[in-house]
């Protein structure tokens, strides 16, 4: 399989034209930082009690990028040499998952014994990693080393999952995707005739993956896990055609193509990606999977804009950097979105929409998704390369952000996003009747009721609308009580306002409340989900006057 990968003119092509200059700047950038520090398995040290993501994440960088290298400059003997350092050091480890995945489980089995054959994201990527690797090297690598990474990968991949059941075979988000994406694609190039036995249990994983999504194609937890999932998907799906000459197809299944043309919906400015859920706010989007996706289905993929596109930054999984150099066309980008542009999403409760001078998105949904924030009714209002009206996105994966703690964090709480507060109450985390977004296009007016988010019996309806022209959107929230109650409007900025009386002024945005209700202002500080680093979130706040029922605020582009 890639059979195109391993030609040598093909690389000749990726070391000497311009055209690769950007892969060849960025695997080297990302090479000198990895081996600024030597390939090494883990020390004893290591293993008592420690988290490890950060030394698995430089381990993946010495691994996929000294193997770029090596391909792009086969005769620097440096390249493979580290090259060959590293893939010793992954078989030498005592296991390919984290140490804070690797324990979780480990504690929780019963009896509590080894399990050298933990299948989990970070697991079942290494081990595709390792081989396509060694089939891309199979003629350069030493017999004794291609044997024992087919020997490592029959231990620790392909003999736990034809010994038991995982439980991501049955899962609903990105796990299920890599996990059996992963592991489908290593029996392909290891062991075709178990790819054979265990194809009908793979395809019922991928089908569960699918069933995750409806059939509109959006992805609730967000672009991120839309190219982690999805990636893996798709680089299963792509080698299994190829595999199965064209017999097995997952790209004719119209959902597929749906989903396929997510991402292109997200882009709300060139610089700005919608961040519902656990997305980052600055997110970018790896080059590998559209690549593969226009690969496939042409300009039915739009082009996306090359400012929030990378190749190996941040990027750790080998089989989306080697495949952003495989499928790569410089065609593949614009320099301009569309504007004028109205993407409605009833099934998954979305609306996007971009004008000539600002992005809009808002959503309805529960707060039952995968990856949920308490956020049923939130938006987002963007210009240029700002969030003015802004969702935070993800915050760090600390302890408890995906357990019983994790509603404690500022950001995927009620309290981050642009929603009411009613008595000192937010939005509710329990609530999981589903939201749906209307949207009338002769009126450009979209419209929600919000109230099933909230715990509130005396709360009937809470009725949402955004009505739009070319330089504003106004918001207009009305309220049914049974009982006199109070009303906090909150708005999340990541750009300083100055307030003037009952007029807001964020950049070159005006906020303009119709009955002179006058904001507050605070500032928080919170980490960003990648890097940990601080930055200051502003949150304006109208306090209604106990017992008005109707809110209305004007956003307008200067």
């Amino acid at each position: 399989m890639l059979d195109f990968a391993k030609d040598k003119s093909f690389w000749e092509n990726v070391r000497t034209s311009d055209k690769f200059k950007w892969h060849r700047e960025e695997i080297k950038e990302l090479y000198d930082e990895a081996f600024k520090t030597e390939p090494r398995s883990h020390s004893a040290e290591d293993i008592l009690g420690n988290d490890d993501k950060g030394l698995w994440r430089l381990q993946f960088d010495h691994l996929q990028s000294s193997a770029l290298m090596a391909l792009i400059y086969p005769d620097n003997e440096e390249y493979y040499n580290n090259l060959l350092k590293i893939v010793w050091a992954y078989l030498n480890e005592y296991t390919w998952a984290p140490l804070g995945h690797y324990t979780e489980y480990y504690y929780q089995r019963t009896p509590k014994d080894f399990d050298y054959g933990l299948i989990d994201i970070f697991a079942s990527s290494a081990s595709l990693a390792l081989a396509e690797i060694k089939n891309l090297f199979i003629d350069r690598f030493p017999k004794l080393l291609t044997d024992r990474i087919s020997y490592e990968i029959r231990r620790r991949t392909i003999e736990p999952y034809l010994s038991r059941k995982f439980f991501w075979e049955k899962h609903d988000n990105n796990w299920t995707a890599v996990c059996a994406g992963a592991v489908g694609s290593v029996l392909m190039y290891e062991a075709p005739e178990l790819y054979y036995e265990n194809k009908e249990r793979l395809h019922k994983s991928m089908w569960c993956y699918l069933d995750s999504y409806k059939d509109d194609g959006m992805c609730v937890e967000g672009v991120g896990y839309w190219g982690f999932g999805f990636g893996f998907f798709t680089t299963f799906a792509l080698l299994e055609r190829e595999f199965t000459n064209g017999e097995v197809d997952w790209f004719k299944i119209p959902k597929v193509k749906e989903i396929a043309k997510y991402v292109q919906k997200m882009f709300l400015t060139k610089d700005v990606i919608v961040c519902f859920g656990d997305c980052s706010v600055n997110e970018y989007y790896s080059i590998g999977l559209p690549a593969m996706l226009r690969h496939i289905y042409g300009d039915e993929v739009e082009r996306l804009p090359k400012d929030r596109a990378i190749i190996a930054k941040n990027n750790t999984h080998f089989n989306f950097i080697l495949r952003s150099v495989l499928y790569y066309s410089e065609d593949n980008f614009t320099d301009k979105m569309k504007t004028d542009v109205t993407y409605t999403v009833e099934d998954s409760a979305y609306l996007v929409k971009r004008t000539k001078s600002f992005g809009f998105a808002c959503k309805g949904g529960n707060n039952g998704e995968s990856h949920n924030h308490i956020d049923v009714g939130t938006f987002i209002l963007a210009r240029g390369d700002k969030q003015i009206i802004a969702d935070i996105g993800s915050g760090p994966y600390l302890d408890g952000y995906h357990g019983d703690k994790r509603y404690t964090y500022f950001h995927p709480s009620a309290y981050a996003h642009n929603l009411p507060i009613i008595n000192d109450t937010p939005q509710n985390q329990y609530r999981r009747e589903d939201v749906i977004v209307h949207y009338d296009s002769e009126k450009s007016k979209v419209y929600m009721d919000i109230a099933p988010a909230y715990a509130l019996d005396y709360l009937k309806s809470l009725d949402r609308s955004f009505t739009f022209d070319d330089y504003s959107v106004t918001l207009n929230d009305k309220y049914t009580f049974t009982r006199d109650s109070q009303v906090t409007e909150r708005f999340i900025s990541l750009v300083e306002p100055k307030i003037d009386g009952n007029v807001v002024v964020i950049d070159d945005v005006v906020l303009t409340q119709r009955d002179n209700i006058l904001p507050t202002l605070t500032t928080k500080e919170v980490l960003a989900h990648v890097g940990n680093r601080p930055h200051n979130v502003y949150i304006i706040d109208y306090i209604l006057p106990k017992g008005k029922c109707e809110f209305e605020l004007e956003i307008k582009a200067k």
